[in-house]
């Protein structure tokens, strides 16, 4: 028998780990606890190197073997592998010499493992107790223990046991099983139906449980509000309060959250949505419109020390945030109805909405489980409204610009450009005052030149809340459409904005003539009906971030206009191309999550629109063209000057 020494423990072995995941740390390439980002090469020369460590210790333990003529040398070798905390000390120079006799075991000196001694009268440890002994040594656990020699024997040749050794050393539990909460979110994402499900599980089965599908739908079913009809009868509403209470108690639960005062800023908003089949069935709406209302929660803040969405994410008592607050999948039902955006359908459903939104303001959410309290206050932003919404809401039908109270005659003037458009403190319950004044019957007086005094209010604001929002999306559309009107005037030789029949019917040609080389250029269907039938262009976001984002495509668009040189000496695509690419800048900035120069981006925004007005005298602004020039650069200083 060969007698044996420890000479280091856990720790000291370690220090070849420490030494690799050190290695690894510096060249950047550990990022998170799933995966590794590095160049190949860096990767397989690290792997190489200890591979070649690696192999000198086996070496090194072949080489002794076999000078000691030991008998059985790959038996040793696998009792190297598995013992890999002790290295042979002694060797009995006369291994044939038996041990079992009284004489023998007098005088061999007692053997010494994992800290104990094994000599006469003693039972010799098995592997398994080495290992706790070594484990408790080491204060870990032995399964601990188990998944760090896992991981080391596995890593070079099979990753996937040498990660499950990594998690058994984390101390990481090792699920088969989906839970509720995955497998419902693996429903809802894949759209699978109880069939699909059904047979998606007894195929997974081998590999990976999941709960059978009347347990998902329970548990849908307990996270979910309760549904109700809306006031219009025509839709269901689902109620506020207990949506936001189900949303922060799954917070808590999830992030284990420790008593106390929170608050959640969120988001809602309801649009209009066209285009819908109308189906044959018993009380159907004839109608290819419904209107949604959704909600987002934002983030979560501890004792309430952060009141405004921030994209810091090291921002203080922030404790959960969304992140990807405009995606789809992150917004929350409020409503859904059939029907268009006027005036009648949304005084029916605003105002009870309005009425939680409001108690939500005042009273809050407060949780009591297992003697712990949770208080949570609201801050709901009425942000998610294109221009025509918001202007049903405020009742500001006839303004040009749902922020300011300036009119579309001065959007072009060059010394109001100059001196820039401040955004009115145009609250709620002053447009409820002037209604009050200018109601007669139920109906606002109008008269001509009446735009100073009443700010395009032409009926009682529908919402309690102020609403002053910038559509980004609608920007880039109409930004995209506005682009394309300049093209078609400039083709057609129309200078004039408002046109009359004949020049409607010049540009008209041109339109078609400018679609056709977009298309035969680009591949790209632009301003055409879409095949539904139903209202609604081939104009979308898509199509819009091409046109911009794309430099190709952008030149394209450039390229449609005549070399034509007016008066100021300048050409029009030179000027059309310095606007387009400005605008384009100027919505690069209002997208980014990085901090803004407002005052420079101000300044381009005033340079590009007094470009435009001075080139072309009688173009105009559209609405959404004015808020981009006008508003961006005050609404990126007012969001922490970020976009």
């Amino acid at each position: 028998m060969a007698e044996k020494r420890k000479i280091c423990n856990l720790e000291a072995y370690d220090n070849y780990v420490r030494k690799f995941k050190s290695d690894w740390e510096a060249a950047g390439l550990f990022i998170n606890d799933k995966g590794i980002l590095c160049k190949k090469e860096e990767v397989n020369k690290l792997r190489k190197h200890w591979a070649n460590r690696m192999g000198l210790l086996r070496n090194k333990w072949s080489k002794l073997s076999q000078a000691k003529k030991l008998d059985n040398t790959k038996e040793a070798f696998r009792s190297y592998q598995t013992e890999i905390f002790y290295e042979p000390a002694t060797i009995q120079e006369n291994l044939d010499t038996p041990l079992s006799s009284a004489s023998s075991c007098e005088e061999s000196p007692p053997a010494v493992v994992g800290g104990r001694e094994t000599g006469k009268g003693l039972t010799p440890l098995s592997p398994l107790d080495e290992l706790r002994k070594e484990a408790e040594k080491q204060m870990i656990t032995t399964t601990q223990l188990l998944g760090y020699l896992l991981h080391r024997e596995n890593y070079t040749h099979d990753r996937g046991v040498a990660e499950l050794g990594m998690k058994l050393f984390n101390s990481e539990s090792i699920d088969m099983e989906l839970s509720l909460d995955e497998s419902l979110h693996m429903l809802s994402t894949y759209k699978l139906g109880r069939s699909a499900y059904t047979s998606l599980r007894h195929d997974l089965k081998q590999r990976v449980s999941l709960p059978a599908h009347h347990m998902v739908m329970q548990h849908k079913n307990r996270i979910m509000p309760m549904i109700r009809s809306a006031s219009d009868a025509t839709g269901v509403t689902l109620n506020l309060i207990e949506s936001v209470r189900i949303h922060f108690q799954r917070l808590i639960i999830h992030l284990q959250l420790q008593p106390g005062i929170y608050t959640m800023t969120a988001k809602e908003g309801l649009d209009g949505s066209g285009r819908h089949a109308i189906y044959d069935q018993k009380g159907n709406v004839e109608t290819h419109n419904m209107i949604l209302w959704m909600w987002v929660p934002i983030q979560v803040s501890k004792d309430g020390q952060v009141e405004q969405p921030s994209t810091s994410t090291s921002e203080s008592g922030v404790v959960w945030r969304e992140g990807a607050p405009n995606s789809p999948d992150a917004a929350r039902p409020i409503l859904i109805t059939m029907g268009k955006e006027d005036k009648e359908l949304l005084s029916k459903i605003v105002p009870p909405v309005d009425e939680d939104i409001e108690e939500l303001h005042k009273s809050g959410v407060i949780i009591e489980q297992e003697e712990k309290r949770y208080e949570l206050k609201l801050k709901f932003l009425r942000s998610m409204n294109d221009g025509k919404m918001q202007k049903l809401l405020l009742g500001r039908g006839g303004a040009f610009c749902i922020l300011c109270s300036f009119s579309d005659q001065d959007s072009v003037s060059v010394e109001q450009i100059k001196e820039g458009f401040e955004m009115e403190n145009v609250d709620i319950v002053t447009l409820k005052a002037l209604y009050e004044c200018l109601e007669v019957d139920g109906e606002v007086s109008k008269h001509r030149g009446d735009y100073d005094e009443q700010m395009g209010l032409t009926q009682n604001p529908i919402t309690s809340f102020d609403v002053h929002t910038f559509p980004i999306l609608h920007a880039l559309l109409r930004g995209l459409d506005y682009c394309l009107k300049i093209i078609d005037k400039l083709n057609a030789g129309v200078t004039a904005w408002k046109e009359n029949q004949q020049q409607a019917a010049r540009v008209d040609v041109a339109k078609k003539r400018v679609r056709e080389l977009i298309k035969e250029k680009t591949g790209m269907i632009i301003d055409r009906p879409d095949s539904v039938g139903a209202g609604g262009t081939t104009t979308t976001g898509n199509i819009a971030r091409k046109c911009f984002f794309d430099a190709k495509n952008r030149q394209v668009l450039i390229d449609c206009v005549p070399l034509k040189v007016r008066s100021d000496g300048e050409c029009d695509r030179q000027v059309f191309g310095e606007f387009m690419t400005n605008f384009l800048i100027i919505l690069r900035a209002i997208l980014s999550k990085l901090t803004v120069n407002t005052e420079q981006l101000d300044q381009l925004c005033k340079e590009t629109s007094i470009k435009l007005v001075t080139h072309w005298p009688t173009f105009r602004f559209t609405p959404s063209v004015h808020q981009v020039l006008a508003h961006s650069a005050a609404l990126i200083h007012k969001n922490e000057s970020r976009g």
